[in-house]
């Protein structure tokens, strides 16, 4: 097990060993896609991944191949020495089913999936085992240990069931802590999740904006309230500075913490308390940097495309898979909490009218979309007004900042599936 406070040597030491035996007796034996390409060319360590392809979203396989399917021959020929062991002793006492069930499936099979989509359009379904909900639940203990959430907190999410790692990870991690828990939808009056005194808050951006400000505006206090965790999207510092007030008051802000990452991943990354840069689980994954250009890799220090490979992790398997994340790796301890685990430094590239649209008070919710066409440069907004009645006025006024090539005027909902479509994005960009 690899520490949240180990020393940077004694980390990548660990993540060489148990990358080593991650790829050589699970992912090479079980999985179809890359049992040949491990046997051409091994990987001893992290250093070596780089002699792999790498994955992406719009270009993987079908999910059937990316699933580690043991079967009684790779286990026998390729299988690592405990399983071996194990196999023959079941087969010796006519206990082949027993060992199935006790000790293949929790490991192996799929029992609930998650969905990642491309920008493209695709989704790619996402297995996860037993054990594997298991880890996901220690990855979300940790996280809200990390933000601070004490054992005797209530926790209400503004985010019904869905089959993203966010939901489930705040799920499982607050029943592994013992954390009183509720998931409710965006829809729910403020006086109602007043009411049942929260002490952490737990959502997208925008639903936390709009239950927040429409308290507020009801005369409701949240007095409880303390902390905010903010999951879909790295955080605006405007949005950031926007909850904390809401969350708060005047003399006691909420804290803020973010907690997000790219598709594909099978945990997201989370903010400390009082932190600003995401930590990254390095007994779960092991990242790289590229440049994103020319896909070879950056020296320590430097900016590049996070790529990222699952450690452990037995349900699908991808290795090496672009992010489209382009930032920094910090494994300095951190000033907040201390710890070592690698901390992700997004690069700002915030397109100008993303700020605009998150600070005009008019704006509940917004997605915009840039396109080609022609070789020229489009940008459609896809938009819900936070007031009732005609929007031609609002309109007209953010066209003179933005000069959109069309504005989609969308209900709550409406813009609520667009933005779930695209995991939470709110510029997606189509020119490519």
């Amino acid at each position: 097990m690899i520490g949240e406070f180990e020393r940077p040597v004694r980390r990548r030491a660990g993540q060489d060993r148990a990358l080593r035996r991650y790829l050589t007796t699970r992912v090479a034996p079980y999985s179809a896609h890359y049992r040949d390409i491990l046997l051409r060319t091994p990987v001893h360590g992290v250093a070596d991944l780089e002699r792999l392809p790498f994955a992406t979203l719009d270009d993987a396989p079908d999910a059937e191949s990316i699933v580690l399917r043991p079967s009684a021959d790779r286990i026998v020929s390729a299988g690592d020495l405990r399983l071996k062991v194990r196999f023959w002793s079941a087969r010796f006492w006519h206990r082949v089913s027993t060992f199935n069930r006790t000790e293949i499936e929790p490991a192996f099979k799929p029992i609930h999936w998650h969905l990642a989509s491309t920008s493209g359009g695709r989704v790619l379904p996402i297995g996860y085992s037993a054990d594997d909900l298991d880890r996901l639940g220690e990855v979300g203990r940790s996280m809200l240990e990390m933000a601070g959430v004490e054992p005797l907190d209530v926790l209400v999410a503004i985010e019904p069931p869905s089959p993203t790692p966010a939901f489930w990870q705040i799920a499982f991690g607050a029943r592994r802590a013992g954390i009183s828990s509720l998931f409710v939808d965006a829809g729910s009056r403020p006086d109602t999740l007043a009411g049942f005194g929260p002490h952490v808050l737990a959502g997208r951006a925008d639903d936390l904006l709009r239950m927040l400000d429409r308290g507020r505006a009801e005369g409701l206090s949240f007095a409880t309230l303390r902390t905010l965790i903010v999951i879909g999207a790295p955080l605006d510092p405007v949005v950031r500075d926007r909850l904390a007030h809401l969350g708060g008051s005047a003399s006691r802000p909420a804290a803020v913490v973010a907690a997000w990452a790219p598709e594909g991943t099978r945990a997201v990354w989370a903010e400390c308390r009082n932190g600003t840069d995401v930590h990254t689980w390095p007994a779960y994954e092991v990242l790289e940097l590229v440049d994103p250009v020319t896909g070879e890799q950056v020296p320590p220090g430097s900016e590049g495309e996070v790529v990222y490979t699952p450690l452990g992790w037995n349900g699908s398997v991808l290795l090496r898979l672009r992010t489209g994340v382009v930032g920094c790796l910090d494994d300095t301890p951190c000033v907040s909490c201390g710890r070592t685990s690698p901390r992700v430094r997004v690069v700002a590239s915030t397109p100008p009218f993303s700020r605009i649209l998150d600070e005009h008070a008019d704006v509940e919710a917004w997605q915009a979309e840039l396109r080609l066409v022609d070789d020229a440069e489009e940008l459609i907004v896809f938009i819900t007004p936070r007031r009732s009645g005609h929007p031609g006025r609002l309109l007209r006024e953010l066209d003179r900042q933005l000069s959109a090539t069309q504005f989609v005027v969308l209900d709550r909902a409406q813009l609520a599936e667009r933005l779930e479509r695209h995991g939470g994005a709110k510029v997606v960009d189509l020119r490519g």
